[in-house]
């Protein structure tokens, strides 16, 4: 999908009334994967504006594409490595930072001009989104594969007891 459709997607998505961290995750799966995924949206309803619009926690589109990755490439049994997932996240996390300069809901607001700038949020959501899009698409060329596969494939197993992300940088 090319970025402008995606742009296109986000902002449709806005005008029928989700927020930022409802948007990602509904375009990114929309667009990744062919399940039905209501209750990833309904998750992310509250991650709005940091957590319940407090402004004071992580901004809505960064968590919503965490939850989004969670749900297209996290484990789906105990004992199973979520290296892959702990590669995703980490390189979304390093694009996000280095796109907005933060991860948090208010300093993102507070560097908003809003007489120039009146729909940060959504600019940002949908820059967000074609990042996160960006990033699925080259895992999937890399893997040959596709994310409604992901879930079939065998995973590696880590030890009872120890950290998931352990051996990915992830602890």
């Amino acid at each position: 999908m090319e970025n402008k459709d995606i742009k296109k997607i986000v902002y449709g998505h806005y005008e029928s009334g989700l927020h930022c961290a409802e948007v990602i995750s509904k375009t990114i799966l929309d667009t990744f994967s062919n399940k039905p995924n209501s209750e990833v949206i309904k998750i992310a309803s509250a991650f709005g504006g940091g957590i319940a619009g407090s402004m004071e926690e992580l901004c809505g589109a960064y968590t919503g594409g965490i939850i989004t990755l969670g749900s297209l490439v996290g484990r789906e049994n105990p004992g199973e490595s979520m290296k892959e997932l702990s590669i995703l996240a980490t390189e979304f996390k390093d694009k996000f930072l280095e796109e907005f300069g933060s991860v948090q809901c208010r300093t993102l607001l507070e560097g908003f001009n809003k007489q120039e700038n009146p729909y940060g949020c959504v600019k940002l959501t949908a820059t967000a989104s074609i990042m996160l899009s960006n990033i699925l698409n080259e895992f999937e060329e890399e893997k040959q594969t596709d994310m409604n596969s992901l879930c079939c494939l065998p995973k590696e197993k880590v030890e009872l007891g120890q950290c998931p992300f352990r051996g990915c940088d992830g602890c």
